[in-house]
């Protein structure tokens, strides 16, 4: 699962409910604020359809203002569709110039064993996340301060899980609907690989048998 929190703009609610996930939820879209139109992170928020005082401030939020949102961020198939945040918590008197962005992107894996050097001192790399339970993979880019390139050089391998903490942004040139999509990270982190003992199938089974090394790692 990957864990927004996030200060974001209302800019329209639905009425009616909508199904989502095998579940009922009232929508919204909302933006994270950018510098301008075309780098504003856009979501649709989902906000569990049942009587409460989550849902009471969900429904009572004005157009135009600010709330402080945290949930789970879902990656689409589709990627002209703003991101879904599922809405855990949510408080709308916070000040209109708060700005808050924080993910932790918790199942994501390295999509390339490149590391690309981009200007501004970062650097960056393919990786993608996978929709729950399905084979469907969204793609997008870790970028970081190239101080931790050395350790980006020496844990990537294509297809290795990695979690990633940062925060999400969105480009789009001349309002494409389909943006360039990188998370900035503070930090990641990867499970070690680990080597797994095989024995040699034309040896016997004596304690002198012979044993390979499986460069598979164990997950």
């Amino acid at each position: 699962m990957n864990f927004i929190a996030a200060t974001v703009v209302l800019k329209s609610t639905s009425p009616d409910p909508v199904t989502a996930y095998g579940l009922s939820y009232r929508s919204a879209d909302a933006v994270v604020p950018g510098g301008n139109g075309n780098s504003e992170v856009r979501l649709r928020l989902l906000c569990y359809h049942r009587a409460g005082a989550k849902l009471d401030a969900f429904t009572s939020w004005k157009e135009g203002n600010r709330a402080l949102i945290t949930g789970n961020l879902v990656f689409s198939d589709d990627t002209t569709k703003p991101l879904d945040l599922i809405v855990s918590t949510i408080e709308t008197n916070v000040p209109q110039d708060m700005y808050c962005n924080q993910v932790v992107l918790g199942n994501a894996f390295f999509g390339s064993d490149e590391v690309r050097d981009r200007k501004n001192s970062q650097c960056a790399v393919k990786i993608g996340t996978t929709l729950d339970n399905s084979d469907v993979t969204t793609w997008l880019y870790l970028e970081t301060h190239e101080s931790r390139k050395p350790k980006l050089t020496e844990r990537i391998r294509k297809g290795r899980p990695i979690c990633v903490q940062g925060y999400i942004r969105e480009y789009r040139k001349d309002d494409s609907d389909s943006p360039y999509r990188a998370i900035v990270a503070s930090d990641f982190t990867t499970r070690k690989d680990q080597q797994r003992a095989r024995t040699n199938p034309q040896t016997s089974g004596s304690a002198a048998g012979y044993a390979e090394v499986d460069p598979t790692p164990d997950y």
